[in-house]
């Protein structure tokens, strides 16, 4: 992102910058294919009226997220929405619950799409949160952190249902024979403090999908005398993508959208 951003809406600026992250050391690369990696398609992808239908076959399925992006000229930002779909069983595995999925997957789910916000009682900001975990309620935001003497690092401050703060975590780079560990650790924000909420930039590839290009910031928000909470708030007009965002058991991600437009 070259040039700052400002959308407005219902009498919000809301911004977005670039963030400059941290350099990290290059990873090896490797050609060894992970046990748990997606062998799996989307397809009959539909948006009908209020209404979002797919097939989904295959194997090693994990977590199947219904998820909102925002379109600006070449570029989607997200999530505006993500969360987690629920299958009709779970299983745990590991002491971990999943989702029990079959080979073949049905998908009907009903849409009331909003705009999160985060607010310092003042300004707020784009709130594009991460669910918390599957069959877990509440969600988390990362963004970057600047105490009131410009220190900077990255933080994740988690919400409970309600929207209110649950818990920020700093998380720290510390040098240790030549590595970077990092070590996150509660913090207590003080007057002056600011976060700014990380967006995701995604671009188009080949025409044909998407790709993470990019992480931006949002408005910088200061922590003072009200409280930060999250606020729900109708869509800004303009173009979207809504679609299934499905996990394999490695993490990887496979994405599939439909366009659709809010009109003014």
């Amino acid at each position: 992102m070259t040039t700052p951003k400002i959308f407005n809406h219902k009498g919000r600026a809301l911004k977005l910058t670039a963030y400059h992250a941290p350099q990290k050391p290059a990873k090896k690369p490797t050609s060894r294919r992970a046990p748990g990696a997606g062998q799996f398609e989307i397809s009959q992808l539909t948006l009908a009226e209020t209404t979002l239908t797919a097939q989904i076959s295959g194997k090693n399925i994990a977590y199947l997220f219904v998820e909102i992006l925002m379109k600006d000229g070449e570029n989607f930002y997200g999530p505006v929405l993500r969360e987690y779909i629920p299958a009709d069983s779970d299983k745990e595995t590991g002491g971990i619950l999943r989702p029990n999925w079959s080979d073949a997957i049905s998908l009907s789910i009903p849409l009331r799409p909003s705009l999160t916000l985060l607010t310092d009682g003042v300004d707020s900001a784009f709130a594009f949160c991460i669910p918390t975990g599957y069959r877990v309620s509440g969600c988390h935001l990362d963004g970057q952190y600047t105490t009131a003497e410009d220190s900077q690092f990255r933080a994740r401050i988690t919400f409970d249902s309600d929207g209110s703060v649950k818990q920020i975590l700093a998380r720290e780079a510390k040098q240790q024979r030549m590595k970077r560990f990092a070590t996150p650790h509660p913090i207590t924000p003080k007057p002056g403090d600011t976060f700014a909420p990380f967006v995701q930039v995604l671009t188009e590839e080949d025409g044909a999908s998407l790709r993470e290009s990019e992480t931006a910031l949002s408005t910088p928000l200061t922590f003072g005398e009200a409280p930060f909470r999250l606020e729900k708030e109708s869509l800004l007009p303009g173009e979207y993508l809504v679609g299934i965002l499905a996990q394999d058991l490695d993490g990887g991600l496979k994405r599939k959208y439909v366009p659709f437009t809010i009109q003014v």
